[in-house]
């Protein structure tokens, strides 16, 4: 489904990169581990922490992103023998030459803590087959293949332990370019399996399903098992690309683990969800939704995971803020990946944002740490976050009039309060379940742009509604952004894209049935002026139409330039007519093209009361 004549012209190196994001292919069911006491047990530690250090390092970090003197097409450096396919020998060579005398585990260590991290990730094994570790079962490994000749994974376990961190482990399971009976490498071995092939296109490929499970019973799994019996207590195990496995040999790591260490957790990558412990996100995902109870978002410091000296496209230390409190008001864990140098050393940028973002949680991790989503509504100025009975409010725009209205709190207040320090908000209340906090002037701005927090004190458990509240014209100058991520999407084909950068919009709208939908509530009668942003390419096109409860817009799709070259277009107004919730319905009148356009938000703009 879908314009792939329009796709083809947003880049092919991240559409390839994206076939390796196991998310996109999670199953519709229910968790296959079952929510019983040992489960409860094994994911406490992780749901209190909330936020995690991923770190890439292997001898990718020496080239750093470039081949025989040139940059390599590629947006993440450790994908460099993948994508300069350079052959097994070459890599090695450039591999003996891996001799990072700056590591200083401790020092790594010490800056996560000091960064407000509480758990570390780090890749023993990636997808080239490189062991960042003392493994027995194949020498190609940093203890054994380079000039080094120390155990990187042996000194950060010394060093959590005696900082008081998490040690997980990523293991690239699936994927091994260094070995001819896995998957990835046909420059080398031609009869592989392809970086991109799907699991049916050689599930009935005598040979290579044969290979394949030789490889993973020969090296994948037991290198699982000397990870789980040489190095402690493991948190996690963080597996990759398991959705080019059978479901049967993801569930065969998934209970390794286990009987190994009862208390470790999986991620669902082990193969794709329902399976693990927990689900991830796409790489990199920076649009999200809550995709299961428990569940983590990733994202890197800059774009690419290992080091690569020419990417400098930083996240503001704000940006990575906001991020993890929107993740954690959406129940999630958030782990942030840091791409340590060749010598061993963090990047000065990437190490100046981290510390920066736990300064921030320094003062406000009580809004962080332990703390899920609330039942309220999303309001228009921030994020809230639960943590028993005290809801945080994570203020990222204070409203300009100093009255901030919290949606949908249903619980008695004892007080509020800023985390920062400060006497006591005075607050009232809007009708029965909307909250007014009145900021006090000038005290409450946010400093650099990062959120300041408030801590509202309930008695009681805290209840909820958690449908988005529409403020009437009377002093409401705020534009409410309804983003299709926060939609309900019903049909055949439509889906969400990755969530990643510019891709935060739907995507195979090619059914008239299919369509997206919004609950919202008013406070009473107001009317909106309504756009819709979306991009539309030649192979697209046809009308559509908005409904609201006894009122529909009708509008003709118009080309944009490309389905992801987004432009906003005036639709026209919506009224309602009283106080109440309403459901907002984005359909498909008549599809001209392959599929009918490719939406982003819905934005409602405030134009009067209407009594």
């Amino acid at each position: 489904m879908g314009d792939q004549t329009d796709l083809q012209k947003t880049g092919s190196v991240q559409q390839e990169e994206n076939l390796l994001d196991d998310p996109l292919q999670a199953l519709k069911e229910e968790s296959g581990t079952g929510q019983d006491d040992v489960h409860e047990r094994r994911i406490a530690w992780w749901r209190e922490a909330r936020l995690g250090l991923f770190i890439h390092w292997g001898p990718y970090s020496l080239p750093a992103g470039e081949w025989n003197g040139e940059e390599i097409e590629a947006s993440y450096s450790e994908h460099l023998m993948l994508r300069a396919r350079i052959p097994v020998q070459a890599y090695e060579e450039m591999a003996e030459q891996f001799n990072p005398t700056s590591f200083d585990a401790g020092r790594w260590v010490r800056t996560a803590k000091q960064a407000g991290l509480k758990y570390i990730i780090f890749t023993a094994k990636h997808h080239d087959g490189f062991a960042m570790y003392d493994s027995k079962v194949s020498d190609y490994s940093i203890v054994r293949h380079t000039p080094f000749g120390r155990d990187p994974l042996r000194e950060l376990e010394d060093a959590c332990r005696e900082e008081g961190l998490v040690l997980g482990i990523y293991y690239s399971h699936a994927m091994d370019w260094h070995d001819p009976d896995s998957q990835g490498n046909t420059w080398d071995y031609p009869g592989n399996i392809g970086a991109y092939d799907d699991v049916e296109s050689w599930i009935r490929d005598e040979d290579k399903r044969s290979r394949f499970d030789h490889y993973l019973h020969r090296k994948s799994l037991p290198q699982v098992r000397e990870l789980l019996t040489e190095y402690g207590k493991v948190g996690l195990m963080w597996f990759d690309c398991g959705g080019k496995l059978t479901r049967e040999q993801g569930e065969l790591f998934l209970t390794t683990v286990h009987a190994l260490q009862q208390d470790c957790l999986v991620n669902s990558r082990v193969w794709k969800s329902p399976l693990g412990d927990y689900a991830n996100t796409s790489d990199n995902q920076l649009e999200t939704r809550t995709i299961r109870q428990d569940w983590e978002n990733i994202i890197t410091l800059n774009d690419s995971w290992g080091y690569k000296k020419s990417d400098n496209n930083w996240k503001s230390p704000v940006s990575i803020i906001r991020q993890i409190v929107d993740v954690v008001s959406k129940n999630g864990n958030l782990v942030i990946n840091v791409g340590p140098t060749g010598t061993g050393e963090w990047d000065p940028v990437s190490e100046q944002i981290l510390l920066e973002v736990g300064d921030w949680l320094r003062v406000n991790g009580d809004g962080i740490y332990g703390a899920g989503a609330s039942p309220t509504a999303k309001p228009s100025w921030g994020r809230c976050t639960l943590k028993g009975q005290t809801l945080y409010l994570h203020v990222f725009e204070p409203p300009a009039d100093g009255y901030l209205v919290v949606p949908g709190l249903l619980s008695q207040v004892k007080r509020i309060y800023p985390l920062a320090g400060g006497e006591d908000l005075e607050y009232q209340w809007l009708g029965s379940s909307d909250l007014v906090v009145r900021l006090v002037a000038g005290e409450l701005e946010a400093k650099d742009g990062k959120p300041v927090v408030l801590a509202v004190e309930c008695s009681g458990l805290v209840n909820g509604n958690a449908v988005r509240l529409l403020m009437n014209g009377d002093g409401a100058s705020h534009v409410y952004d309804l983003g299709v991520f926060e939609s309900e999407i019903t049909g055949t084909a439509l889906r969400y894209d990755t969530g990643k950068k510019n891709r935060d919009n739907l995507l195979d709208w090619a059914y008239l049935q299919d369509y997206a939908s919004w609950k919202v509530r008013v406070a009473g009668p107001c009317t909106f002026a309504v756009s819709l942003e979306y991009g539309c390419g030649d192979e697209g096109g046809g009308s559509f139409r908005l409904e609201a409860p006894g009122q529909t817009i009708l509008s003709e799709v118009q080309s944009t330039g490309g389905p992801y070259e987004f432009r906003s277009v005036e639709l026209g107004e919506l009224h309602f007519a009283e106080a109440g919730e309403y459901t907002l319905e984005l359909h498909a009148d008549r599809i001209a093209g392959t599929y009918l356009m490719q939406p982003r938000k819905l934005s409602l703009r405030p134009l009067h009361s209407s009594n």
